[in-house]
């Protein structure tokens, strides 16, 4: 939790009366002056848990380092006051009205509790604040709650007690002999929490699960309070476990936890040997629910492979006495029997990277305890892991730690790098979305080869392409297809496959997967420019043309053309569309109080589009075209007059081709609410070097950049581009319907202008014979 910005506050509240204020610490506040019906106190005090049943209390258990105190009104955040002064192990808070919920926090570090804490915070988001890190010490925090509006009439001095947040392990020793504890572990524990008391006790779903040691100086020799301390949790994976020696004898003993462990509650661990008995035993009790847990253990011996029952691949193999195998990282089955005198079944685990089933047929020596055990090949990039099988005797609850075999599971031998993560079931990277280029690289086993396969009818949008500097190197690119009539959004995958490059053999098969978008396109001097302006969210493919619907296309005509013949509607769904700042909303022309402005232009926008970002506005795989770009088109040899055809010559030729040729047509049949808007141009230039390629046709509504809309002189033209510039330059069409003309202006953060995309540069194009 973030503290909140002092400075917003005294802007917030500068104005109002303060609704709570600090009582001095030296004040006596048993009786409060003034009338006590506009002022009352709530004197905060710590509590530590409670001992009864338990080892008795942890020195400076009450100690308070910190309050915080929130009130919620109406279901949202007030007033918030951080590191209240503190009197003794609490505070008093003095309030001018009794309303709303109060909220008291100690000992909460706030880089601890999750999310933003500000005003107009709701309470249901308050009560679902978490906290605890998985890297960080359980927090030892309090807290309290208290309904203002219950608080009885004529209360000068209202109590609250703080509750303790969690939950507290204490460990006392019952042995008849010598003992000392070395180590002291709970295992799986959630190291996050939820901050306040929930309907029933839960642990939040992003909790990451660790093991959680001793919070005292080891060993322990004697009853210990407060061992270790765990948020309040429901976790039925949640043990302990106990290394010790007895009698200068090591035993390690480990039993399960309550499945859910509240907080302000005490549990106690028992380690417990009578002078008669030969087993230690290790219990858990919640104080207040005296449920318990003992564990026994075996102490027959080490669990190892029998091999000679055993049915083992020739490429795992045995080691350390039988206690492990080793497991390639292809797909492996193993029928294995384990050597014990009793009856053995496999402990479940969740995530557990393979399947273990028992496929014992009886309970004589050479039927009982054999299990399956199947492992899935390990993708690439996956690393190797260690994976104790866990036994335990049948007809027991509990099970000790050397009752497992251990399996050394080998990583793939394939390393790859970047954006390409596959997992060791589905063996996908599906991406989601649109992307292209290089999507990972592949480092290859001697002997081996990758390659790319598609489905029926798929395009080849994969290419894997050998890296010359490094043997067994293959790039996978990601590609794209100008104006493909597929590029719908639908899904497009691709198998990699892995394999022997002398036969074929021992082949591997990998997905990866994108959304497959796509925007029309037009090639100019070296550019792939969009056709179509930006419109709706510019960042949404679905809310642009895409290459799969266009218009013009489909009605057999260049853009040029069809803006001069599409039906008023349909011309005004193209041009009307503006952007400013850096939302990416688009605007819409309308008629206001009959004025023509873009619907939703603010005075107030602070962002220059030009400066962003080429890709901060656009789709995946598109940005804006740089000034040198622009200046490919329009940077002239002289006037570029927009209100005729003609031709113009560039100053910086591009690859030698410097003549573009214009043509300019305009609509009078635009109606907008009451306006009707005529003389609206659309142009088209091309290159005169390239007569078969369609070229660029440029439309939309003049930029507005005060409340008096888009018309400037008498018409709708002045057309401001978005550029990218990060110096904020630009080109803008100015001057009347007489004098039309190009000039380089980048103009204002408050300007609107349209947003004419390109793609973005990509190594490899298919789908065309000429990738230009």
């Amino acid at each position: 939790m973030k503290m909140l910005n002092h400075k917003i506050l005294l802007r917030a509240f500068g104005l109002l009366a303060l609704s709570w204020q600090l009582a001095s610490c030296t004040e006596p506040l048993e009786s409060v002056p003034g009338d006590s019906a506009a002022e009352r106190v709530v004197r905060v005090t710590a509590s530590s848990f409670p001992t009864a049943g338990s080892t008795g209390a942890v020195a400076g258990e009450e100690r308070i380092e910190q309050i915080h105190a929130y009130l919620f009104e109406e279901g949202l955040l007030t007033r918030i006051d951080e590191n209240l002064p503190l009197s003794g192990n609490g505070c008093d808070l003095r309030l001018d009205r009794l309303s709303g919920t109060l909220y008291v926090v100690a000992n909460a570090h706030p880089e601890l509790i999750s999310g933003p804490l500000s005003e107009g915070l709701s309470e249901r988001e308050w009560l679902a604040a978490t906290i605890g890190k998985a890297d960080a010490a359980t927090a030892d925090f309090s807290t309290g709650r208290l309904d203002l509006g219950a608080v009885p009439a004529g209360s000068a001095v209202v109590p609250l007690t703080l509750t303790r947040g969690t939950a507290r392990f204490d460990l006392r020793l019952r042995v008849a002999g010598s003992v000392s504890v070395e180590a002291f572990t709970l295992l799986g524990a959630a190291r996050t929490g939820y901050l306040l008391p929930q309907e029933h006790i839960a642990t939040p779903p992003s909790a990451v699960r660790t093991e959680v040691a001793a919070a005292v100086a080891l060993p322990l020799t004697e009853d210990t309070p407060g061992v270790a301390y765990l948020y309040e949790q429901e976790n039925a994976d949640l043990r302990v476990r106990v290394e010790a020696e007895i009698d200068g004898k090591p035993c390690t003993l480990e039993g399960a936890l309550p499945r859910t462990v509240g907080r302000n509650r005490i549990y106690t661990v028992t380690l417990r040997k009578d002078l008669f008995d030969t087993d230690v035993q290790l219990s858990v009790e919640a104080w207040g629910d005296g449920g318990s847990t003992d564990l026994d253990p075996d102490l027959e011996g080490v669990l190892t492979v029998d091999e000679l029952r055993s049915t083992i691949p020739s490429d795992v193999q045995v080691a350390d006495g039988g206690r492990t195998l080793r497991l390639p990282y292809t797909e492996t089955e193993i029928l294995l029997a384990v050597a014990s005198a009793g009856q053995l079944e496999v402990v479940p685990r969740a995530e557990f990277p393979l399947t273990v089933e028992e496929v014992s047929t009886g309970g004589s020596p050479d039927d009982m305890n054999l299990f399956r055990i199947r492992k899935a090949r390990y993708a690439p990039g996956r690393p190797s892991e260690e994976i104790e099988v866990r036994f335990r005797r049948k007809g027991l609850e509990q099970f000790y730690p050397e009752d497992r075999i251990l399996l050394q599971l080998a990583a793939n031998p394939t390393r790859v790098e970047g954006l390409l993560d596959f997992d060791n079931a589905a063996y996908e990277t599906d991406f989601g979305r649109y992307v292209d280029n290089e999507l990972g690289v592949f480092t290859l086993p001697e002997g081996k080869e990758l390659l790319a396969e598609f489905g029926e009818g798929e395009d080849p949008w994969v290419k894997v392409s050998p890296v010359p500097e490094a043997p067994n190197t293959f790039r996978v690119l990601g590609g794209w297809r100008p104006n493909d009539p597929t590029a719908d959004g639908r899904r497009q995958a691709a198998r990699l496959v892995i394999r022997s490059r002398e036969d074929g053999s021992m082949r591997e098969e990998y997905t990866i997967a994108r959304r497959n978008w796509g925007l029309p396109v037009t090639w100019f001097h070296g550019v792939w420019w969009c056709k179509y302006n930006a419109r709706g969210n510019s960042r949404n493919f679905e809310d642009q043309i895409l290459s799969s619907a266009d218009p013009a296309a489909q009605a057999g005509k260049s853009l040029y053309n069809y803006l001069a013949s599409c039906t008023p509607e349909e011309f005004y769904d193209l041009w009307g569309w503006a952007y400013q700042g850096g939302s990416g909303q688009g605007m819409r022309v309308v008629d206001q109080d009959g004025v023509a402005v873009m619907e939703g232009f603010s005075t107030d926008s602070s962002v220059h589009i030009n400066k962003l970002p080429a890709d901060a506005l656009s789709p995946d795989g598109y940005e804006l075209p740089t000034m040198e770009e622009f200046n490919r088109v329009f940077d002239a040899t002289d006037y570029i007059w927009m209100m005729w055809g003609g031709t113009h010559t560039l100053r910086e030729p591009w690859e030698g081709h410097s003549r573009v040729s214009r043509a300019q047509q305009r609509r009078n049949d635009l109606v907008v609410g009451t306006l009707s808007l005529s003389d609206l141009i659309s142009v088209r230039m091309w290159s005169t070097d390239f007569p078969s390629d369609e070229g660029i046709t440029w439309y939309g509504p003049g930029a507005q950049w005060n409340a008096d809309g888009i018309m400037h002189s008498g018409h709708y033209n002045n057309i401001l581009f978005g550029v990218h510039s990060p110096e904020g330059s630009g080109w803008y069409i100015g001057g009347g319907m007489g004098n039309l003309y190009m000039t380089k202006n980048g103009a204002g953060t408050k300007d609107t202008r349209i947003l004419r995309f390109k793609k973005s540069d990509v190594e490899y194009i298919y789908g065309i014979s000429d990738a230009r």
